[in-house]
């Protein structure tokens, strides 16, 4: 557990990672971005509506969003350079976009200041901010009545436990033992899909397609991305409609040990007037 929730150094820097992202972005990855999105939230739940990004990343969700119609964005993020790559991406693609872009924490957020959202979305954020519970309660605040919170959350695996310790040490660990690191990790996810009968470099090129991201800089993201936490879908049901909510949809992952890694499972709910 971090002593500091609020502070971006007590975290792994994915803003870096984000930055570096940003080279790999073109309109098939945005396309791809858009589709994710639009698989959690109609196209008429974003028409209009005021929206916030939590822990913005690159930026290209909040770019999907903007493509889709929305009104008024807000995205924030703990990391400033998070904060500034999604700037970057905004004025290069979307320069009229009605987005505000803020460098701020989760636990720093509040309604009085930010005002309450039609949709209130993070996608694998909250686990990693040192207090999950504790920063999806403060998220939910920020979602009017009647509005939409969409969370993906790692689903938790029998492997939880050493991908902790993992994240930890790569997040202290010097740049050539971080490579070490990756080079090991991305050596048996090819023999993994090798053994499955799948072609690893054809998987790697085609890797856009889940959500418009990045191999490498998802494999940096996955090891390094700590404080680390996980939830069972059940457990996030439960908590989140006790916050007020009804479920909407929920897609969690098939049943595994998490050996390369423990993926999100993705929630829509809605709050409930």
């Amino acid at each position: 557990m971090v002593t500091d929730l609020t502070s971006a150094e007590a975290h792994f820097e994915f803003g870096k990672n984000w930055q570096d992202y940003l080279r790999h972005v073109d309109e098939a990855a945005i396309g791809e971005a858009e589709r994710g999105l639009l698989k959690l939230l109609p196209a008429e739940s974003l028409r209009g509506a005021r929206f916030l990004d939590i822990g913005c990343g690159s930026g290209l969700h909040t770019l999907a969003a903007v493509r889709a119609g929305i009104a008024e964005g807000v995205a924030i993020d703990i990391d400033r350079d998070s904060v500034a790559a999604t700037r970057e991406l905004l004025a290069k693609l979307a320069p009229d976009a009605p987005v505000e872009v803020r460098e701020l924490s989760i636990f720093d957020a509040d309604s009085a200041a930010l005002g309450q959202f039609d949709v209130v979305y993070s996608w694998g954020v909250l686990h990693h901010t040192g207090a999950m519970w504790r920063a999806i309660e403060k998220a939910a605040t920020l979602v009017r009545p009647g509005g939409l919170f969409v969370l993906a959350l790692y689903q938790r695996r029998i492997t939880c436990g050493a991908w902790r310790v993992e994240k930890k040490l790569y997040t202290r660990a010097p740049g050539a033992i971080r490579a070490l690191i990756r080079g090991l990790y991305t050596g048996a996810v090819y023999a993994g899909h090798a053994v499955r009968g799948r072609n690893p470099w054809k998987v790697v090129r085609e890797y856009k397609s889940s959500r418009g991201m990045n191999f490498h800089n998802d494999v940096h993201d996955w090891l390094g991305g700590y404080p680390y936490e996980s939830a069972t879908p059940q457990e996030v049901q439960s908590k989140v409609c006790a916050m007020g909510f009804e479920r909407v949809a929920d897609y969690p992952l098939a049943p595994g040990l998490g050996l390369f890694g423990t993926g999100c499972a993705e929630y829509v709910f809605r709050r409930t007037a």
